[in-house]
């Protein structure tokens, strides 16, 4: 056999080879066995580990209430810290009471180069579930710093910021309890909600090795949260 007819012949069975479907490329849920943190919030009052910035949030009939002060003029932030980590598993069942948007954010508090440590996070609304590379994206801090003071951002950057993000719709009924789970490995995040698959980005600050930080931040009033967990390998 002649080395054109074995090119051709090796490129046809590369090319009849399955490729790696979504579900294939997903990150392996076993791998994240330690749990770091937990709360099933079955007191009358939020634990001491859980922090508060701008929060009016409480606990009540077996569940955390979300809820941003009427006069604040930021989202309440409930926060927990952990020992650093770079892969993590955040999962939370929650329910929409008013509120229209709830984010998940992990910080390092010693990261100078985002504003306030931002790495990453994932927002969430009825019709739509978006993650974030914040770190390199838009709290890096000269891109914050431009848009803090509201100053003109080039079609350059814009183009940059679209890669640092990935926005996919989805429906969910705002009567009814939902469970998410958001994973991360190296510099890739995913998310399900209700055990369906949603989707992923993969974008290098993800990969940032010390999160010691995970919120939950709630836009206005109110989103319940319950079964919070946190888990690394």
């Amino acid at each position: 056999m002649n080395v054109e007819k074995l090119i051709v012949l090796v490129t046809l069975l590369l090319c009849s080879l399955p490729s790696a479907s979504a579900e294939e490329a997903r990150i392996d849920s076993s791998r994240h066995h330690k749990v770091l943190f937990e709360d099933e919030f079955d007191g009358d009052h939020l634990g001491k580990r859980w922090g508060m910035y701008k929060s009016a949030s409480v606990v009540k009939d077996g569940v955390m209430i979300g809820i941003t002060p009427e006069d604040a003029d930021h989202p309440s932030v409930n926060t927990i810290r952990i020992d650093p980590q770079s892969d993590l598993e955040v999962s939370v069942s929650f329910k929409f009471a008013g509120s229209t948007r709830f984010q998940v954010m992990y910080r390092d508090r010693n990261c100078k180069s985002s504003h306030a440590g931002h790495i990453c996070h994932l927002a969430v609304t009825s019709d739509s579930l978006t993650l974030y590379d914040g770190k390199t994206g838009i709290f890096r801090k000269d891109i914050r710093d431009q848009r803090k003071l509201k100053q003109p951002i080039s079609q350059e950057t814009k183009e940059f910021l679209k890669t640092k993000t990935a926005r996919f719709p989805m429906k969910l009924d705002v009567t009814q309890w939902h469970d998410l789970t958001i994973r991360i490995q190296g510099d890739v995040m995913e998310a399900s909600v209700d055990g369906n698959y949603i989707g992923r980005l993969q974008s290098e600050g993800l990969g940032h090795t010390t999160k010691d930080q995970v919120n939950l931040t709630t836009n206005l009033r109110e989103v319940h949260y319950d079964h919070f967990k946190i888990k690394a390998p």
